[in-house]
């Protein structure tokens, strides 16, 4: 699978890897069942790769892929991909005859009309069963990869299930999704689903450190990321990047520790958003939450855990401002606002909801 396009001043970061491992960080448990289903020549005829944007979907289809098709001869564990034969570095660059990228970034490519091309198409989804009749060229499987799959309106999830109700033998389908929850029930009930959380900070800053990064920035990148790794090596090579997340974080600092009514006005601007912008919305959400986090370890005696150093002296105000108590009632109601959208309450309701249950740190 090729990579995204990046910014054209930023500077790639080379993510490095332990010997013997898949090239992933993170993920260990997802990891160790599709390699028991490789052993086993059990793979599924479909997996639904699920987290949000930046937490290592790509990473695990393309390493999938590449343990399938790896060519190196006297693998120790040919679940386990070399990274150096022809085959993985195909894999790897996006080349592979093997396998097949469907996305809106290839949608956007192909397509010899205008639009905003902001969801895969039913055109798309019928390029995409014609070709699962096609045979494999090199390996004795063919991946079909549909990343952006959440994007799918239901008239394109519908002509996706007669692939899924009938499966090629030879063809497996990965479908990448940021919110599994938005595929259509029978699109789920026909994969195996493979939810990936966020990564520990600790490893990412660690792979980080291992790929070249120096250990200062690697530290400071880690604890921005909410677990990213996608957003980490992004930021790590590009400052730009980083200092949009430290303004975000600085603004979700000063949401907590403004006064109420200046809470209120923020909460009803980002209700009005989540139409438009409903990742950034709850990107927002989320990183409040790594806020009241931050100052719950403040509250603790442990300062020296938070994530958000940079923020630490107005987090500690508003912690000391603060009991404990409090603190974890406001860090509750922040999480169940990100349930409520998740669950499509109306954003105003929940968001404006959540401020009204934030403590006041200005007595």
């Amino acid at each position: 699978m090729a990579p995204r396009s990046r910014p054209t001043d930023a500077v790639a970061v080379e993510p490095r890897h332990e010997p013997g491992a898949w090239p992933v960080w993170g993920h260990d448990r997802q990891i160790a069942s599709l390699r028991q289903a490789l052993a086993a020549n059990r793979l599924s005829h479909a997996y639904v790769i699920s987290g949000p944007e930046g937490v290592g979907k790509r990473a695990v289809a393309t390493a999938l892929a590449q343990a399938l098709l790896c060519r190196e001869p006297g693998r120790d564990d040919p679940t386990v991909p070399c990274g150096r034969c022809s085959s993985c570095l195909r894999v790897r660059r996006g080349t592979h005859p093997d396998v097949e990228v469907h996305s809106l970034a290839t949608q956007a490519a192909l397509s010899d009309r205008g639009g905003k091309n902001t969801g895969i198409t039913i055109e798309t989804v019928r390029s995409l069963r014609a070709s699962t009749a096609l045979k494999p060229m090199e390996g004795t499987r063919r991946l079909i990869v549909l990343d952006d799959a959440e994007t799918m309106p239901e008239p394109a999830q519908e002509a996706l299930l007669k692939t899924l109700e009938e499966p090629p033998a030879a063809v497996t389908l990965l479908l990448l999704a940021s919110d599994a929850e938005l595929l259509l029930p029978t699109i789920r009930s026909r994969c195996q689903l493979v939810e990936l959380g966020p990564v520990p900070i600790a490893t990412i800053a660690a792979g980080l450190v291992t790929s070249g990064v120096d250990s200062g920035v690697a530290h400071a990148v880690a604890a921005m990321s909410r677990g990213r790794v996608g957003w980490a090596l992004r930021a790590a090579g590009d400052p730009t990047t980083a200092e949009a997340r430290r303004q975000s974080i600085a603004s979700a600092v000063g949401w907590v520790a403004a006064s109420g009514y200046d809470r209120a006005v923020a909460a009803y601007r980002l209700g009005e958003r989540f139409g438009k912008d409903r990742a950034g919305v709850f990107d927002e959400v989320e990183t409040v939450v790594g806020v009241w986090r931050d100052a719950l370890l403040h509250r603790a005696g442990l300062a020296e855990r938070v994530d958000f150093s940079d923020q630490s002296a107005t987090i500690g105000q508003v912690a000391d401002a603060l009991t404990a108590e409090e603190i974890v009632a406001a860090l509750h109601a922040t999480q169940r606002c990100l349930a409520d959208l998740e669950a499509n309450v109306r954003p105003k309701l929940a968001i404006e909801t959540m401020v009204l249950a934030w403590p006041n740190t200005s007595r």
